[in-house]
């Protein structure tokens, strides 16, 4: 009987396609459905490979660009939530690979694995999710759709490289978080206090052993592993809690460096010491991550640094360039190890996973590209292969995204080969090793790569702000209001920057010649430069006002006033327009810091916004009636010392400022020649800070010629002199009162 039924069933015709649920009548609307879900994850895939090789090419770039529609765009791809396909009506052997290609985003790319400085504290919650999607979607191939052998080995690789870039990202997330930095950096404070006596020569670096890299001897660690296996107790920490260094060896320093008889690092081989920069740019970004983990260093390390500096770097004529190039390499690795992959990348043994990840992209390429030579474009019972000139579409976009797979992984080679990580450790081995010493060919290899930069350091512009020009200014209201303002930062009145420029080498040269005259470790605001000239010991008053910010505005309007007074066309002297260069720069980047970026200044950052508030507030009542810079001008030299209803402003004291330098000193270079001084020194004075988080955010945004003086000053030791304390609280209480009255 079971043998009779089988017969029949096998002779009775096929069962009619049962219609899908989603479709109300017939196999034509659910293929018109069908399709039109296939499009959309077509879409998708491209819209993915598009912005993995726009990450991959430009997600470092954010150091040396300020757009916010670029960082906007970063942030987009950066935080894309990709919507896995487990909704499809159809069954496609190339849906799960795309699949696997989708969530491979999640591991991103070598050049971001942070947007900011709080992605580096969820990095727990972010390796959780992203194996949680990893195993979810090992279910979901596995259980919604058929695979052939073919596509079960591309997506086993695909997996397998997804689960190697999400570790890697996870690590570089956790290296970077402030719980991991303090311990990890624990070895190297250590060594720092125990390294730094002795006579030292800034010039030939003897004496100097600044740590570039030091490696854990593998066969202590595989001893402790077995002692523990084995139930032995360690000896108890010191009760210093020191970190012993007995467990690193091999340490090369700068001392090493400078010291290496290898024809590449000689005198002659490296005259201007480019190669050897590097190695000590990366020296210091160590020194800088002590600072960042907040431990701090014995006196006789600041005061070699000081030296370092002083009677090193800044020995020559043209120091300041070698300063400015030492700086921007160690913010380069500052910003790499914050918010890139290569500090893990780098970690010992880790290439050989990076050349293992290549090797898995490489084989699930090819198993994909035997799916695509017999693929037929059948989805079920379904002819969903839609098809354009003959070509299959859904090869199209396979072939796509197999293309921007390998020209990521290709790329990532490439920028990961001329990194500065990459020339350390090429600099390192080659002082380790006699035998690279004495090939020319290995030499030449290094010699061709230390140079190259693929990418600007930074911006290296300086962004300007006119108070005079801009304090009229009123944001639209379109996307400045109460209901946007969780969505996007606020402008307020006032704020419209000006074109930034191109900073001057005039300006760079001006600053660090002002640090290499001040030997002192306490800066002063400007008034050091006042007291040099006997003539200009009458502006002392405007120094020794209540806050710094106030400081900044009244000169910078002091400075505006004397633009307009005695402009450019009027100077004849090379020197005075380089003076007045340097003093009109820096007087409106100072001014842009007030505006726009408080809390990179000495004053709190509320304090700094509501002292700029109260100057637009005063500026708008003591230009009434002024619509032209010319007009401005000219009310401020005919009432420069009147007084308002609440006392004098900051713009009766800039207008008094101008007018006295412009009445009191007779020569126009003199004046220039104390702007340009003050100016330069004022900006040295406003660098150091203890907000190391503030720095190394702006490095996502361009960076600031502030945060380079702020690399230079922090671990010599040189800090602001001290100034009168004010009661902070009383003075936000009066400043937001005088704004809740001016509405």
């Amino acid at each position: 009987m079971r043998n009779l039924m089988d017969t029949n069933r096998k002779m009775a015709p096929a069962p009619a396609l049962i219609p899908h649920i989603n479709c109300s009548v017939g196999t034509m609307p659910c293929q018109d459905h069908s399709k039109g879900m296939l499009t959309k994850i077509e879409l998708l895939v491209i819209i993915t490979a598009i912005l993995v090789l726009f990450l991959a090419t430009f997600g470092s770039c954010r150091r040396h660009c300020s757009s916010r529609a670029f960082r906007l765009v970063i942030f987009a791809a950066y935080t894309l939530n990709l919507r896995l396909m487990q909704h499809a009506p159809f069954h496609n052997e190339l849906i799960p690979v795309w699949a696997v290609f989708l969530v491979i985003v999640l591991g991103s790319t070598d050049s971001i694995s942070a947007f900011s400085l709080e992605d580096n504290e969820k990095w727990k919650s972010y390796n959780w999710q992203a194996y949680i999607k990893f195993i979810w979607l090992s279910f979901l191939v596995d259980w919604k759709f058929d695979t052939t052998y073919k596509t079960l080995a591309a997506i086993t690789y695909l997996l397998s490289v997804l689960s190697m870039k999400t570790d890697e990202r996870a690590r570089a997330l956790m290296a970077a978080s402030q719980q991991s930095l303090e311990r990890d950096t624990k070895v190297v404070a250590d060594y720092m206090w125990e390294h730094e006596s002795g006579e030292v020569d800034p010039v030939r670096m003897s004496g100097y052993k600044y740590l570039v890299t030091g490696k854990d001897v593998s066969t202590k660690r595989f001893k402790r592993f077995i002692k523990r296996c084995l139930g032995k107790k360690e000896a108890a920490p010191a009760r210093d809690h020191q970190i012993p260094l007995d467990n690193v060896v091999e340490f090369i320093t700068i001392e090493l460096v400078w010291k290496c008889e290898g024809r590449l690092l000689s005198s002659e081989g490296d005259p201007n010491n480019e190669v050897k920069d590097i190695c000590l740019s990366f020296a210091l970004f160590e020194l800088l991550r002590l600072r960042y983990a907040g431990y701090s260093l014995p006196q006789e390390a600041h005061l070699k640094t000081r030296n370092l500096i002083h009677q090193g770097v800044l020995s020559k004529e043209d120091g300041y360039k070698r300063a400015f190039r030492v700086v921007e390499d160690e913010l380069t690795f500052l910003f790499d190890f914050f918010f890139t992959k290569y500090n893990i990348i780098f970690q010992p043994d880790r290439l050989l996973y990076k050349l293992l990840e290549f090797i898995y992209v490489a084989i699930s390429i090819w198993f994909t590209a035997l799916i695509l030579k017999n693929y037929k474009g059948d989805c079920g019972n379904y002819q969903l292969g839609i098809t354009f000139n003959g070509f299959s579409i859904e090869v199209v976009v396979t072939s796509m995204m197999m293309i921007s797979i390998i020209m990521v992984e290709l790329m990532q080679f490439f920028f990961v080969g001329f990194s500065e990580w990459a020339k350390v450790i090429l600099i390192c081995k080659y002082v380790q090793k006699k035998s690279w010493q004495e090939n020319v060919w290995i030499e030449r290899i290094i010699r061709a790569i230390c140079p190259a930069k693929l990418m600007k350091p930074w911006e290296q512009k300086l962004h300007q702000y006119s108070f005079l020009e801009s304090y009229a200014y009123k944001p639209s209201r379109l996307l400045n209001n109460k209901t946007m303002a969780v969505y996007i930062d606020q402008k307020r009145n006032g704020q419209r920057e000006s074109t930034p420029i191109k900073l001057p080498e005039e300006v760079k040269q001006a600053v660090f010649d002002a640090l290499k005259s001040n030997y002192s470790t306490k800066l002063e605001n400007g008034q050091a430069s006042l007291r040099v000239n006997n003539e200009s010991k009458k502006l002392l008053w405007a120094c020794r006002l209540k806050t710094q910010t106030q400081v900044i505005i009244v000169w910078h309007i002091a400075t505006s006033f004397c633009e307009h007074q005695l402009p450019l066309e009027r100077l004849d002297s090379p020197a005075t327009r380089r003076t007045f260069l340097v003093a009109t720069s820096l007087s409106k980047y100072l001014a842009y810091l007030v505006a726009f970026t408080p809390s990179l200044l000495p004053d709190h950052p509320y304090i700094v916004e509501c002292m700029f508030d109260q100057a637009i507030i005063e500026a708008k009542d003591f230009f009434r009636k002024c619509k032209r810079m010319k007009d401005r001008v000219k009310e401020m030299k005919e009432n420069s010392s009147g007084l308002s209803a609440q006392g004098e402003t900051v713009i009766n004291r800039g207008a008094r400022l101008g007018n006295q330098l412009v009445n009191d000193i007779k020569h126009e270079d003199m004046i220039w020649r104390i702007l340009a001084d003050f100016w330069a020194e004022l900006v040295l004075y406003a660098a150091p800070s203890d907000n190391a988080k503030a720095h190394a955010e702006h490095l996502t945004r361009g960076g600031e010629f502030v945060t380079h003086l702020w690399a230079l000053l922090s671990y010599a030791g040189i800090e602001r002199g001290p100034t009168k304390l004010h009661n902070a609280l009383e003075r936000r209480n009066s400043y937001a009162l005088k704004r809740r009255n001016s509405f």
